[in-house]
This record gives structure tokens, sequence and C-alpha cells, in this order.
């Protein structure tokens, strides 16, 4: 086996790993008060995450309405990536899509891209930055007379559309994208032998009602398996795939903050557990070996190849020993520029408040990724 072929294996899976957090990024209902009763994906628990029989979910706790407003703007060249030349060549910016497929066919149906994550690779120093875009922003589509949330992009353009999405928006440059879905993440995540986190009692019980009310479809496990419950305790459990993939999907019983923070925990420990102590090259592959049916990208294996040296040659490894922080973290929309809005055909949106606010993620955006805001021309 090559040096060439073990880097990029390293950088595929290490990659595919980073969609973990795009997959825990699923719509949230509003939030109640703290105290009060909460949804978990549809199903009502209480303080203790325990299910609430025979409860009635109020309208304003469900699904928003999709926009079905598709009208095409012939005069729109759709096979543009509408690319920001100014913006520096010492980054590398993919976008990961998550997907809510409970198949183990990625293109089996026609989803919506609902999470979308901008991972940017610094080829000089080799840091890792992830920028989140909520997945009910309203922003213009290009190639379409009206503007819809976000994730309506994938659906209609697939990774082209998603990607040109983003950088007809945000004044950005991407040009590679992954794609992976729920029944990927679980799998991945059981290849590895599970995961060990710190729960509290509440997120350990609101994971046993969503399961067993709501058995996935997407798991993965033999036909003997029996799954255990996990305890209604704070402190460190083990969690299988499906656990954990729940655990990142948890909706309600805090709010956004810790729903956030909990994504970014299971990524810290999924690709700590990737990177160090005995993840050999077989191992490796055999991550590779799983993940690779559960996701699709444009990338060459001459791009991860490269991408691959550098993230090696960075220090990453020593930094995972250490115990230092692996990755930094950014939200589009920023606080306080965006709103909650209606459309004409009576769908919720989150929309900047305008223009201006706009502009201030642009340029947010770019100032964190690459210090500074370069305007495209």
């Amino acid at each position: 086996m090559n040096m060439m072929k073990k880097l990029t294996a390293l950088l595929l899976a290490l990659t595919l790993l980073l969609g973990v957090t795009a997959l825990g990024e699923m719509e949230l209902p509003d939030e109640l008060d703290e105290g009060d009763i909460v949804v978990v994906d549809g199903v009502a628990i209480n303080e203790d995450g325990e299910e609430i029989e025979g409860f009635v979910i109020p309208d304003d706790l469900k699904e928003t309405v999709e926009i079905l407003d598709a009208e095409i703007d012939d005069t729109v060249d759709v096979g543009n990536l509408e690319i920001n030349e100014n913006l520096p060549d010492n980054v590398v910016n993919i976008l990961l899509i998550g997907i809510d497929s409970r198949t183990e066919d990625i293109d089996g149906s026609n989803q919506h891209g609902d999470v979308q994550i901008i991972v940017s690779i610094n080829k000089d120093t080799g840091e890792i930055k992830l920028t989140s875009i909520l997945r009910d922003l309203y922003v213009t589509i290009p190639g379409y007379v009206s503007k819809n949330r976000i994730n309506v992009a994938y659906q209609r353009g697939g990774g082209e559309l998603a990607m040109r999405t983003i950088n007809h928006n945000f004044e950005m440059n991407i040009e590679h994208y992954i794609v992976i879905n729920f029944y990927g993440l679980a799998s991945i995540i059981d290849s590895l032998g599970g995961i060990d986190i710190e729960l509290t009692r509440q997120e350990a019980g609101a994971i046993n009602t969503y399961i067993r009310k709501n058995p996935p479809a997407y798991d993965n496990q033999g036909d003997d398996y029996e799954r255990v419950p996990l305890e209604k305790v704070d402190g460190v459990q083990h969690l299988d795939g499906i656990q954990a993939v729940m655990y990142a999907r948890l909706r309600s019983i805090d709010n956004d903050f810790a729903r956030s923070a909990r994504q970014r925990n299971l990524l810290e420990l999924l690709f700590r557990k990737v990177t160090e102590g005995g993840m050999d090259f077989d191992k490796l592959f055999g991550l590779l070996e799983t993940c690779l049916p559960y996701a699709k990208t444009n990338m060459s294996l001459s791009d991860m190849g490269n991408l691959a040296m550098v993230v090696l040659g960075s220090g990453l490894l020593d930094r995972v020993g250490s115990g230092e922080p692996l990755l930094q973290q950014n939200r589009i929309p920023l606080d306080g520029t965006w709103k909650y809005d209606e459309t004409s055909s009576g769908a919720s949106v989150v929309a900047f408040r305008t223009s201006k606010r706009l502009q201030e993620n642009v340029e947010a955006l770019h100032e964190f990724i690459y210090g500074e805001y370069y305007p495209a021309d």
C-alpha cells in the first residue's frame, strides 16, 4: 500500500467524519420554556426524557411548511459555479451536505440538503475550520425566480447547485462537495466500535424514547442484536451508531446552543478516535470501505491526496495527543442579523433582517476563514 493511498484514505475518512456535525443539524421546532414539555422528533417528552402518552403537539411545534414555488429563471447559466476569484488559494473549501436518507442508496431519492457545512482547510497551516449554514436560511437560488430555503438547492440541482448557491450568496469559491446520509453515519460509528459519551439523564432518556417510539429504518445491526437502553443517569455511557445519531439529533431538551455543543462533542470524540491509538491503516481502510457506499463526492483522488499530506504535515496528530481543540467552529447566520419570517405561501423561514445584515455575514464568513474580507468583482 503506497503512502499516497494511505494519506488519501485518512483524509477521506476524516472528512466524512466531519459530516457527523452536519447530520446532527436537523430542523428544530420553536423552543418551549425551560421546564415545560418539549418535543424530540415529533415525540412529546417530559423533563426526564420520558414520553408523554396522548400529548397533542401544538401547530407551532410541527415541521414548517415546504415552499413549492419553483419558477425557472432561464436567463441564468446554471453551469457557472460563480467562483469568487479574489479569494486566496491557500484555503480549500469543501461543502459537506447531510441528507435525511434512511437507506444505503444515497442516490435513491431526491433529498433536501438539510445540513450544509463549509469545511475550510488551510494548506499552509493545516488548520481546519467548520462553518454551519442554517437549513432554513432564506436565500437566492441561482436559476430560480423566487428566493427559497437554502436546503432546496441540493434537491433541485445536486451538489453543484448547492455549492453555487453558497458562492452566489456569500462570495465564496467552493468547488468540492461530499454528501453523506443517516445510514452511513450510524454505520461509520458502528465500524469504530461505537463511542463513549458523557450524557445527562435527560439526554439518555430522550435517546431511549426516540428509538422506542420510532425504531430507525436505517439500523444496520444484525437481527440477533438486542440494543440495551441507556441508563437514565448522568455520566459516561457507550453508544452504538443509532444511539449516537440520536444524540446528535436531539432537538428541544434544552436549546440550540446545547444541541450545537453536543454535535461538536460527538465530532471531536470520533475525530480523536480515528486519529489516535489503534487506528492502523488496515482499520483505516476498513473504515473507508464502510464510508464509501453512503457518500458521494466530486473530489478526485489527487485532490484528497494533496489535502491529506497537508493535514498530516500540520502537526494534527500531535494536537490530538495534547488534548488541544482540533477544529474551529462558526455558524451562519450570525446572532442578531436574522429573523423568523413567513413567505407569501405561509412557509416559515429564517431571513436576514436587511441586505446590510446579509453583507455582515458575508464579511464575517471571509474573516473567519481568511482573516479578512475579499469582495467578489
